[in-house]
């Protein structure tokens, strides 16, 4: 009896991080083309970020984004991407967001132009739409 509980319960050890590593694994990474830090204006690049990390104290009401292949940081909130699909000359981004007092999912819309630049709203909703500009490291 007591080899047969721990039968049981290595499975359900195993089926738990089989379902975690699956989630892990799920994500599809980001175009690398679009990983970097994105503001709205060349000038502000270096008034927002310290190479590719927000500079301190970050400016909460910046219009900005830091993206990775996995992850979307803004000035308020911090994205882990789940999905990514391309719909109508748009990335679609699933993310999992994290602010200072919730936890959300969105789903993000980045429309890529020439001469790096972006369109960036972060619900898919076209009047949120930002035209960010990537920032040189």
């Amino acid at each position: 009896m007591r080899q047969r509980s721990r039968i049981v319960i290595a499975a359900a050890m195993g089926v738990a991080a089989l379902a975690a590593g699956a989630g892990a694994c799920r994500a599809d990474a980001l175009d690398s083309s679009i990983v970097g830090a994105w503001t709205t204006t060349a000038a502000d690049c270096s008034r927002l970020f310290a190479g590719r990390a927000f500079r301190q104290p970050v400016d909460k009401f910046a219009q900005a984004a830091i993206i990775e292949p996995q992850r979307i940081l803004t000035p308020s909130s911090d994205c882990r991407i789940q999905s990514v699909s391309h719909e109508a000359g748009a990335i679609k981004v699933t993310a999992d967001c994290n602010d200072s007092i919730s936890y959300t999912t969105q789903t993000v819309q980045i429309k890529v132009r020439s001469g790096g630049e972006i369109v960036y709203s972060p619900t898919g909703d076209p009047a949120l739409d930002t035209t960010l500009v990537k920032c040189r490291p």
